[in-house]
């Protein structure tokens, strides 16, 4: 979804995931791991090809807020730290250049509580010119 946000042109794009704690994913073994990002990365590439989103230019600055809709929500640093698979993939199908602070700057990570729905995360990418 396309849109301007504090004369920012954004992006958004919404996953059926629910972001594992980062102390479940210290106990992966490491392929499962990279599994789990490879996951993450087809589902981006399909909402970014059913939205009409193009990848970032190369060293495209970007503002990144991230909401992860949950039944129970997990400690602050768990669920940041969790998060890391999901840029990961977010970079590598392009959503974003690079989650080095220089092209992403300080993301926003949100949780929020919705017990009548399935979990998911919806993502919104700000263009910094």
């Amino acid at each position: 979804m396309r849109g301007k946000r504090n004369g920012l042109e954004t992006d958004s794009i919404e996953l059926p995931i629910e972001i594992v704690s980062r102390n479940k994913i210290d106990k992966m073994h490491w392929s499962k791991k990279a599994k789990l990002r490879d996951t993450y990365q087809l589902l981006v590439r399909n909402q970014m090809t059913l939205n009409k989103i193009s990848k970032v230019d190369d060293g495209q600055k970007c503002g990144l807020v991230l909401i992860g809709y949950r039944k129970r929500s997990l400690d602050f640093d768990n669920f940041v730290g969790g998060c890391k698979q999901l840029i990961d993939a977010l970079s590598r199908e392009g959503f974003i250049w690079d989650d080095n602070m220089k092209y992403l700057g300080i993301p926003t990570f949100i949780q929020e509580k919705c017990e009548d729905k399935e979990p998911y995360v919806a993502i919104t990418r700000s263009i910094i010119k």
